[in-house]
């Protein structure tokens, strides 16, 4: 095990890896920047000013955020690459009816009673 650790930390991909991990992240930040630059509060304090006076405001300012961008969504029925503890005892029980052990066991194990 720690040979096989030991060979994962010395590997040369992990550097080229983390590398473009961070100049992917160093882009999207960028991005973020620019965006926080350009843009104004919405509502704005005149549109606050005159809400307060009793005025309704129909025509509202635009923020300059730009549209909405979504990058990741969620659909129905698809997993999202985690396993609750409910998901891991109903596949340990099936381990167990097929005749194997699981490898975790959330049980505590029982101990002996003190006399």
């Amino acid at each position: 095990m720690a040979k096989e650790l030991r060979k994962t930390k010395d590997h040369p991909d992990v550097a080229k890896v983390m590398q473009q991990q961070r100049e992917e992240r160093a882009v999207a930040n960028e991005e973020a920047m620019e965006r926080m630059d350009s843009a104004q509060p919405t509502p704005t304090q005149e549109e606050n000013d005159l809400a307060r006076l009793g005025v309704q405001v129909d025509e509202k300012e635009p923020d300059g955020s730009g549209p909405t961008v979504i990058t990741r969504t969620v659909v129905a029925n698809v997993p999202l690459g985690y396993d609750t503890k409910d998901v891991q005892a109903k596949q340990s029980e099936a381990a167990r009816a097929r005749g194997g052990e699981s490898a975790q066991s959330y049980s505590r194990p029982k101990s002996e009673p003190k006399t």
